[in-house]
């Protein structure tokens, strides 16, 4: 800048010195003119006065001459040097001119180079500040598409593309998933997914790199971008990278000029490692979450199976400790009797005069044999118990196997799903030698009750042969049923029992006879009994092993080489039942030729061959049935009539799952008079297979069925989203917590035998939960977050939940709803009290009855739990397991089971009965200890008709802290057994360890009443015991005792 000043002013005295010098040499050389001028007038005037001859004129035009001739020199000489002066001064004017248009020059780069650097400093701002906003918005968020749509948001709020899309890549995968897109139109055909490598898209994700198409570029016709047809100018790919992982890809199209691009570019990079560390970040937070809750919850588990691992040991130790005494008992008597009768022996001769003597010994012996024969039936009761007993474990066993055999979860390579099926299998043979030995031993322990069924003969004939039909078919066996005239169409016998020994003989016949082979059963009347023969065309049986094979635990061939397998219980069973049914069997076989074996019985069954002291039978043994499968029965039809239907009314579909077909005929002609279009299945499986088939609007499910309990069915229809919306109505002959089957998904318990009216309410059920479909749950809840997972979780139950966040809109839902099944109910609420809005509620005559459920994760006070217990049927403490009891509460709410449907005390109509006797009780003080706020409602409810002041504790822990803390004034304890933190049996020992509470009453409490329970509970200091379900005059009746 100074140079160019000193330029400037050098050229300004140049031109002034060059101005100077022409004015000068001007002055002069006019002077010098001026002065010859003057002197050739002087001449001039002499050579007029003076001159006088032609030589001074001569002279004088000489002397002029001379002087034009000096003036011309000097003229030439002054124009030389003005020429060269003024030549110096051009020349370095020219100079200074090329100095100042070089520097003007470099200038003009300079502030150039200025401007870019000031726009690039710009432009980073701009960066840094944009991608600042995105990372504050998804910081902290781990759910992708809550990612994906805050970024997408972001990027046309600061970009405004006409064109993008934002592809995430899936967790433990090489799949990218199309997450946001715009600008992209239908004929685009816009790729969900792609896998890493796959295209232009899949380069990019796979080389980690960005990449920008222009619109001359050759890719934008040939790639497999998303956004290509769209024909825009230029086309930015951005890959999500961190940690060397593309964790998805950025894609922007739009008309960007080349000065903005770098800018664009630099954007989505710093976006895209954001985006890469926030995704990265959340799929890792939700692997840590989803690992965390599966190992808690696998710990629990595992430390259930434990405890109940632990109880099955001890009462095993404790039944085989009870057997082996038995035993050692019956070996002393059996030595004691040898030694009888040698001494008897040795003295027969000598005590022929002792008659009586011997025959008191021989009564004496007698009576020996008789607790012999008492002791091997005490035996058989001790083996059909433990059967029995084997069944749980063995249960879940095969579940488990089933589960890991069907590997859905795709993690279990080949061997791994095969060793499952061969556990599942080997499973599924103990399982059926268990229950042939729980049928022989409750055969032999005489704990069997035949049914009176009405048989209708050729419906009977024809579930055996459709029973048989498929496995003659592929050995290619011809197989008839053969009935004569005079065999009557209907008889009276137990249809299971029949059925059964049927059953095995026709499996032995297929499995004993080969392929062309001819198999027959003959159903003939011989006077007052029927016969059913079973004859084959066999490898026969020979003489000397005919009486063996009916022995248990026996074969024909009992070898270790044998080609056929089985138990040998078969016949056995078999031919105990046929005692039992007031009939026989008899063999007749020869060698190669075949074998017929035919079961005679009564029309009517022997009424002294009844033997009504025990439980029927669950299992359904078939003998030696290992080797051969039989076929389900064949599909039965579907019968529809118009019955109770109002006309226009939708067809209802109702699928009965019964064993027993009388009464499944019985079901199905009551359930077309309601109005239901029927279909039957007689076994487990057969019911899963139709229910997943024909997804039927209602299910009656019974319990005790062949191949598939009800059990089983019940969980595989509930662990399938496309049944488990499917209304289940349970029902049994044998006895059962109706809990349990609410707790497990059912809609209700029907207990057999059935009477009219509880087949109506039963049908009333079925049909109210069809009308109401869906149900609607309002959840109050401030955290969005929290209660959208609550909504997630009972979307998979097929409940409806309405969300609100205050109490204010809590109570605009309730006006605006039509109807709310249950309501489930925050506490602490940004706008009220949960407590308030909880009067508020019931205060509304549309949601008196309504069921609400308490969720919190506050302590509460006593008195603010009882405020609750007012209104509430339940409250559930926030856990890590909160929500699953949550859902097992509202679906127990849902499914009718309100405080009149469930409680454990039993006969509670009996109360006001004793309120004439309650005097003992008035005033007293008990604390209640249990974990369950159904129980402690039932018992609240129940003692405060007594005018008794309540305590409660949630569990031991609480327990003990009260009555340490109210000593003296505590006057009797319940306490539950089972209960977290601190267990029954450790609150009992705190409490007596202080010697105030030695004589304080306390009553134990357990739903689980195990041989043992009493005599631990009094061991570690109750004072008494009691079992739910509680029999509310037992209670009251120990009450009364403790308190006088």
């Amino acid at each position: 800048m100074k140079k160019n000043v000193s330029l400037k002013w050098q050229l300004f005295i140049g031109i002034t010195m060059t101005y100077v010098l022409i004015i000068g040499a001007a002055i002069y050389f006019f002077y010098g003119i001026d002065k010859q001028i003057k002197r050739f007038k002087e001449i001039s005037s002499e050579i007029e006065n003076q001159a006088s001859s032609l030589n001074e004129l001569h002279l004088i035009v000489d002397e002029f001459s001379q002087s034009a001739d000096a003036l011309k020199t000097r003229t030439y000489i002054l124009i030389g040097f003005l020429m060269i002066i003024l030549l110096y001064i051009i020349n370095r004017i020219l100079k200074a001119m090329r100095e100042l248009g070089q520097r003007s020059k470099e200038t003009h780069l300079l502030n150039k180079e200025i401007k870019t650097a000031q726009k690039h400093i710009e432009d980073t701002n701009w960066i840094l500040t944009e991608s600042s906003k995105l990372n504050e918005q998804i910081s902290g968020i781990d759910d992708e598409n809550q990612i994906a749509q805050i970024a997408f948001e972001k990027i046309l709020e600061t970009l405004a593309p006409p064109a993008a899309a934002f592809y995430i890549q899936q967790a433990n995968s090489s799949t990218y998933v199309l997450k946001q897109h715009i600008g992209v139109n239908s004929t685009d055909k816009l790729p969900e997914t792609f896998l890493d490598g796959e295209g232009l898209m899949g380069h990019v994700a796979k080389s980690r790199k960005m990449r920008v198409i222009h619109e001359n570029a050759e890719e934008l016709f040939s790639s497999s971008s998303t956004l290509s047809s769209n024909q825009v100018r230029t086309i930015v790919l951005a890959p999500c990278v961190v940690d060397g992982r593309t964790w998805g890809i950025l894609e922007i199209g739009g008309h960007y000029t080349d000065e903005v691009l770098p800018k664009i570019i630099g954007y989505l990079e710093r976006i895209a490692r954001m985006l890469a560390i926030t995704i990265k970040s959340g799929q890792a937070h939700i692997l840590v979450e989803n690992l965390l809750g599966e190992t808690q919850q696998q710990t629990e588990e595992l430390e259930a199976q434990q405890e109940e691992l632990r109880i099955t040991n001890e009462e095993l130790i404790y039944k085989t400790n009870l057997l082996e005494a038995s035993e050692e008992e019956l070996r002393v008597q059996q030595e004691e009797l040898q030694q009888t009768n040698a001494k008897l022996e040795e003295k027969a001769k000598l005590l022929a005069s002792r008659n009586e003597e011997l025959h008191a010994a021989q009564q004496t012996v007698e009576e020996k044999i008789r607790e012999v024969e008492l002791a091997s039936r005490y035996k058989s009761e001790f083996m059909a118990n433990m059967s029995h007993e084997l069944r749980t474990p063995l249960n879940s066993i095969l579940i488990l196997a089933k589960l890991l055999q069907d590997n859905k979860t795709k993690n279990l390579n080949t061997d791994q799903v095969k060793y499952a099926a061969v556990i599942h299998s080997a499973g599924s043979d103990l399982l059926q030698l268990i229950n042939e030995l729980l049928d022989l031993a409750k055969i032999e322990a005489g704990k069997v009750e035949l049914n009176h069924d009405i048989i209708r003969t050729q419906e009977f004939a024809n579930n055996i042969e459709s029973l048989f039909a498929t496995v003659a078919q592929k050995k290619d066996i011809q197989f008839d049923i053969n009935i004569q005239k005079d065999v009557a169409s209907t008889f009276v016998c137990d249809e299971y029992r029949l059925e059964q020994v049927l059953k095995n003989f026709l499996s032995n016949a297929f499995k004993f006879t080969g392929k062309n082979g001819k198999i027959q059963l003959t159903i003939t009347r011989e006077k007052e009994y029927l016969k059913f023969a079973v004859s084959d065309t066999g490898k026969g049986i020979p003489k000397e092993k005919q009486a063996l094979i009916f022995e248990a635990f026996r074969q024909e061939d009992g070898s270790t080489s044998r080609k056929y397998g089985g138990t040998g219980l078969g016949l056995s069973i078999s031919r105990e039942i046929a005692i039992l049914l007031g009939g026989h069997i008899t063999l007749i076989s020869e060698i190669d030729k075949g074998s017929t074996f035919t079961l005679t019985i009564p029309y009517q069954i022997n009424e002294k061959n009844i033997v009504s002291d025990g439980q029927p039978l669950v299992a359904n043994p078939i003998s030696d049935e290992e080797a051969l499968d039989i076929p389900d029965p064949a599909p039965t039809p579907i019968h529809v009539t118009a019955g109770n239907m109002e006309e226009g009314e939708a067809v209802r579909t109702l699928l009965i799952v019964e064993d027993d077909i009388n009464f499944a005929e019985i079901l199905r002609e009551f359930a077309e008079l309601n109005g239901f279009q029927v279909m039957l299945a007689h076994n487990g499986d057969d019911g899963i297979k139709k229910a997943q088939q024909f997804k039927p609007q209602a299910m009656i499910l019974d319990v005790m069925l062949p191949i598939s309990d009800g059990w089983e069915v019940l969980r595989t229809l509930k662990a399938d989203p496309e049944t488990k919306h499917i209304p289940v109505h349970m029902m049994s002959a044998a006895s059962f917590n109706q809990r349990d089957f609410i707790e497990k998904g059912a809609i209700g318990f029907l207990s057999k035998p059935v009477s009219e009216d509880a087949l109506k309410k039963a049908f009333g059920n079925i049909q109210l939960n069809i009308k109401k479909g869906i149900k609607k749950v309002l959840l109050v809840e401030d955290q969005e977050f929290q209660s959208d997972i609550i909504k997630s979780a009972f979307a998979e139950h097929h409940i409806n939940v309405i969300q609100a966040f205050s109490a204010q809109s809590a109570l605009v839902k309730l006006q605006e709803e039509e109807h709310i099944d249950c309501v489930i109910l925050d506490i602490k609420l940004p706008d009220a009290n949960g407590l308030d809005l909880l009067d508020q509620i019931k205060s509304m005559p549309a949601y008196v009855k309504t069921p609400v459920i308490v969720n919190t994760a506050y302590d509460l006070s006593t008195e603010q739990i009882e405020h609750i217990r007012l209104h509430t049927k339940a409250m559930v403490l926030k856990s890590g397991k909160s929500n699953s009891r949550l859902i097992d509460e509202v679906t127990l709410f849902l499914n009718k089971i309100s405080t009149d449907d469930y409680t454990p005390i039993k006969n509670i109509e009996k109360l006001k009965k004793n309120n004439l006797q309650a005097g003992s009780l008035e005033g007293k003080k008990v604390l209640i200890a249990d974990d369950d706020m159904r129980n402690v409602f039932a018992l609240t409810t129940t003692l405060q008709e007594y005018h008794m002041e309540i305590e409660i504790a949630n569990n031991g822990l609480e327990a003990v802290e009260i009555v340490n803390n109210n000593i003296g004034k505590i006057d009797i304890v319940l306490m539950d057994i089972m209960m977290p933190e601190m267990d029954g049996y450790e609150a009992i020992k705190k409490i007596r360890a202080h010697k105030q509470n030695a004589n304080l009453p306390i009553i134990a409490v357990t739903a689980k009443a195990m041989q043992g329970d009493r005599e631990k509970s009094i061991e570690i200091g109750a004072s008494d015991y009691i079992s739910k379900p509680i029999d509310i005059d037992k209670l009251i009746s120990l009450m009364r005792v403790w308190l006088s």
